[in-house]
């Protein structure tokens, strides 16, 4: 899966410089971004699909069809026929598929481990998850700055089509949930999140930090611009800092997996310091220092990314991963709001002031949640023989 990841990576950088280079705007370029993400609401019903049809095949067709969006962004940018209509069309496409991947892959692995082993399973996915956040930006900039728009989406290809290839002979015995395809089926799954305190209040802690921290990602080629004064190769270094820093923080959690007592707690700290890190970058004019300030920000998000999963894959039984996991990505979707007021907000005040207002109501946001669940401090109990979780 390295190679989707670093290619998703990648694509998200191109697309966001190809459209400031077309448009100028940054206003566009979170409008982009935003219909890319917007699908992603739709998170809970191909959750539901997740648990009914088998996980392997749709993870399988989900990464033909990127490959299919990819080869044609390429061809339309080699024969200069690229638009706006068309960005936007493959951006929806894409961002449908991006939630239905959300939505079977994680459960796809926790079909393959036992609850025991799930913790450093999922640690060692989001190690490769965020070591190709380092690898996808810093190819984009070495691509974009050698091959330019054109030769970045074939690479971009390529490299999912070597993903499918590497993908192929994977095998797993997958279940499929008995209760079917069912309005009623959806509702079980919400109300399962809405009545558990710990689901409900991670689900919370997801969609602030996606529609209040995370939108600085988007805005980067923009500070790159306006405020650092740096070229492509440099803003592919920049971009790729915090998915170093997410590398170490994942790399904690998986060498710690077997000694954590508390996964909520671990989760609580890494979403209390996100917001200082993103206010940190947010004030600063100085590449270094700007960089540094994302590195701590990788770490933070390289525990969060990993302790997301792991507590809702924790908390919920093999017949409602998907749904669970559907409502996550539909709260992670959230950042698709993020990047269109943060682009408004820098279009407006500059991206500085967006990014430091956005990350300062962020940071109050949290802890009002962290603040009325107990239950996310207190140390996890796993009964490994019936698969549920007390506390």
């Amino acid at each position: 899966m390295w190679f989707w990841y670093s290619a998703r990576w990648m694509e998200l950088v191109v697309l966001a410089y190809m459209v400031l280079v077309i448009t100028g705007s940054p206003a566009i370029v979170g409008s982009v971004t935003f219909v890319r993400l917007i699908l992603v609401m739709s998170g809970p019903l191909l959750g539901l699909v997740a648990d009914r049809i088998n996980r392997y095949k749709m993870i399988f067709l989900i990464q033909l069809v990127n490959l299919m969006c990819m080869v044609t962004m390429f061809v339309t940018s080699l024969t200069n026929v690229i638009n706006l209509p068309l960005i936007y069309g493959i951006a929806c496409i894409m961002g449908l598929g991006y939630a239905a991947d959300y939505a079977a892959r994680r459960p796809f692995i926790a079909d393959l481990v036992s609850k025991d082993k799930l913790t450093n399973a999922v640690s060692i996915d989001t190690i490769a998850q965020m070591g190709s956040k380092v690898a996808g930006p810093l190819l984009a900039g070495l691509v974009l700055s050698q091959w330019n728009i054109t030769g970045s989406y074939f690479v971009i290809s390529l490299m999912y089509l070597i993903g499918i290839l590497v993908f192929i002979p994977v095998k797993s015995d997958n279940n499929k949930s008995q209760t079917g395809i069912s309005i009623g089926a959806l509702w079980q799954g919400i109300q399962l999140v809405g009545k558990h305190s710990i689901l409900r209040s991670t689900i919370l802690l997801v969609v602030l930090m996606n529609l209040l921290i995370f939108p600085f990602m988007t805005l980067l080629p923009t500070f790159a611009r306006d405020v650092l004064f740096i070229d492509a190769s440099q803003l592919g270094i920049l971009a790729a800092a915090d998915g170093i820093g997410a590398v170490i923080g994942t790399s904690i959690i998986a060498y710690r997996s077997t000694f954590i007592t508390s996964h909520g707690k671990w989760f609580a700290y890494s979403v209390a310091l996100a917001p200082l890190c993103v206010g940190l970058f947010a004030i600063s004019n100085d590449y270094t220092l700007s960089f540094v300030a994302l590195i701590f920000m990788g770490i933070c998000l390289g525990i969060y990314t990993t302790m997301e999963f792991t507590l809702i894959l924790l908390h919920t039984g093999e017949k409602v991963r998907g749904r669970a996991m559907g409502i996550l990505t539909m709260a992670i979707g959230n950042i698709a709001v993020g990047w269109l007021i943060g682009g408004l907000l820098a279009e407006t005040y500059g991206p500085q002031m967006a990014i430091l207002v956005m990350s300062a109501i962020g940071f109050v946001g949290i802890w009002v949640v962290l603040f009325t669940c107990p239950d996310m401090w207190k140390p996890t109990q796993i009964n490994l023989e019936r698969g549920s979780l007390k506390h």
